[in-house]
């Protein structure tokens, strides 16, 4: 599975798990005054930052970590996604993201 870096927190998560920007947004409730993620909505997210209801008010699997594995936080803006899948550091093309690893909230 590929890993990516969400678009809200800057954590590493993995496709298998987090919000895919292409899910569609009409699937889930994302007004303000129920969710505060308005922001959110198109992003790439981990599974802490998506949403937490379906639009039919029903339970997500997001809202939370996961707890598949550690939570990392990197630098917001500073990986993409390699074409084998990994994360790579823009700059330097080094796909060890744990050495970039910084203080995050915790998940």
């Amino acid at each position: 599975m590929s890993l990516y870096q969400c678009e809200h927190c800057g954590c590493c998560e993995n496709t298998a798990l987090g919000m895919q920007p292409k899910t569609p947004a009409e699937w889930f409730r994302w007004d303000d005054r129920f969710e505060g993620v308005a922001e959110r909505k198109g992003k790439h997210l981990c599974s802490a930052c998506g949403p937490k209801y379906y639009s039919d008010g029903t339970r997500t699997e997001y809202g939370e970590w996961h707890g598949q594995f550690d939570r990392v936080f990197l630098p917001m803006g500073a990986f993409r996604t390699n074409q084998e899948g990994n994360l790579e550091h823009i700059e330097t093309g080094r796909t060890d993201y744990r050495a970039f690893a910084i203080a995050g909230e915790a998940g």
